[in-house]
């Protein structure tokens, strides 16, 4: 029996009325349209492959006219406003890094990862969770990033005589996420997406792109021969068959393709691939080659970082070093040149450089999207796009968690990469809370803005 008969005869059931109204429907519709073109921008990074393109400054162009397009909406209320307790957390921890700029170890430093990086961050967090009010919206947002990815690592597989090698490691043509070590990362965040939609949006030319997308992730994966975005592929494609896949026969299905292609990918590694795995349960003394004395040094620099994030943080509590100031000041303070480092840890990365006050407001953000993603996807709902809405939930919690997981081992404290799963965790939100559900259902309790009692949702 699948989940629309059990939920078509459980007692339980909710009836909704229609998802969206027209309105919201076309609300801030070219700001939206621009959003998308900047999601392409930030993950294809064209210019890396073409680098005249860099001149136009596709993100920064895009970035403003969509905000401009969504104020004009705004402002005409063509489109309204979202609130959400994600927004008001990411606008403290603003606040907190704000605050910490004139206390900086390096404050010129501090202020351009404030302007340059952060307030970019969030603007586009912003606008996502004003404009994608649809769950069509959100699936071209998913889509938009899937084709991203599968252009950017086929082109790298099949190009791989012209693009960057270090050493036997590829790195691709891609020197934003879709790169090295960050790679793993950005794949396990995609892939609970690219399971919802297989299973939601069936059909040839779909699956076929879906599956190369699988393809040349794993493929290029392997190539990179990163041992922590391997394991955090892993990890995703566990919770992803466990979450997402479970109760349909198509997802099944998925679910058993991507664990042979991962099988396939791994047993057709190179040997660098190996080597540098191997040193994952092995010791320093087993290292006999370059690769492998290679690897064993990362992790023990990696190891290295970590402590000096931590210290970092005891000295600093309230503000920390300031924006991206630990590789400055680790550096620095240590006088070597291979000190100069990323503190390898996201959230060692914002107590060092923001302090624990903003540790705490980036952990509560994570927290609070999980939450709701959690009891979105265990609900019980019927409508027109309860099942959709459920799947989509269950995909953003795994890619939540599988950032969690991947935050351990890369410092992504404050790009668009985790902003993205997040505003759609707001969006998923916002959109159960159009829905109408009767007085006293059990919908009431999860759908924000309505007089609720507290129930068990029950496992």
């Amino acid at each position: 029996m699948n989940e629309a008969t059990l939920y078509a005869n459980n007692p339980a059931d909710i009836e909704f009325g229609p998802a969206q109204s027209r309105a919201e429907n076309q609300s801030a519709r070219i700001s939206f349209v621009l959003v998308l073109f900047f999601t392409v921008a930030i993950y294809a990074r064209p210019e890396d492959i073409v680098p005249a393109i860099a001149q136009f400054h596709l993100t920064f162009a895009l970035g403003l006219c969509a905000g401009l397009a969504y104020l004009g909406s705004f402002l005409v209320g063509n489109a309204p406003f979202v609130r959400s307790q994600e927004l008001r957390i990411v606008l403290l921890l603003t606040g907190c890094f704000i605050a910490g700029v004139p206390f900086a170890y390096w404050r010129g430093g501090s202020f351009e990862v404030l302007t340059q990086v952060w307030l970019k961050t969030l603007i586009v967090f912003f606008l996502l969770t004003q404009t994608l009010v649809t769950l069509d919206r959100i699936r071209k947002v998913l889509w938009a990033i899937i084709l991203s990815e599968l252009f950017v690592c086929a082109y790298s597989v099949l190009q791989s005589s012209q693009v960057i090698w270090v050493g036997q490691r590829l790195l691709g043509v891609n020197l934003g996420i879709l790169g090295w070590n960050f790679l793993g990362l950005a794949a396990a965040l995609t892939i609970p997406y690219i399971a919802a939609i297989y299973i939601a949006q069936p059909g040839f030319l779909k699956t076929s792109l879906l599956i190369s997308a699988v393809l040349f992730l794993m493929w290029m994966l392997v190539l990179t021969a990163s041992r922590s975005g391997t394991l955090n592929v892993l990890f995703s494609i566990a919770l992803t068959c466990l979450v997402v896949l479970r109760g349909t026969s198509r997802g099944k299905l998925m679910g058993l393709g991507m664990v042979l292609t991962a099988l396939v990918a791994v047993s057709l590694a190179p040997g660098v691939f190996w080597e540098r795995i191997a040193t994952v349960w092995s010791s320093s003394e087993s290292s006999q080659n370059m690769v492998a004395a290679s690897a064993v040094g990362s992790e023990e620099d990696r190891l290295n970082v970590l402590e000096r994030s931590i210290h970092y943080t005891l000295e600093n509590p309230l503000l920390g070093l300031g924006l991206g100031n630990f590789q400055a000041a680790n550096g620095t303070e240590l006088g070597r040149p291979d000190a100069w480092l990323g503190a390898h840890n996201t959230f060692t990365q914002i107590s060092s450089e923001a302090g624990i006050p903003a540790l705490v407001l980036f952990v509560s953000l994570l927290w609070t999207a999980i939450r709701s993603m959690r009891a979105l996807g265990k609900a019980t709902l019927n409508g027109p796009e309860s099942l959709d809405l459920k799947l989509m939930a269950r995909a953003t919690l795994v890619s939540l968690l599988s950032f969690v997981f991947g935050a351990f081992f890369a410092h992504m404290g404050y790009e668009y990469y985790l902003y993205y799963p997040v505003a759609i965790a707001v969006s998923v939100q916002h959109i159960a809370g159009t829905m109408q559900p009767p007085p006293g259902s059990l919908a009431q309790s999860l759908i924000p803005g309505l007089q609720t009692s507290d129930m068990n949702w029950g496992e």
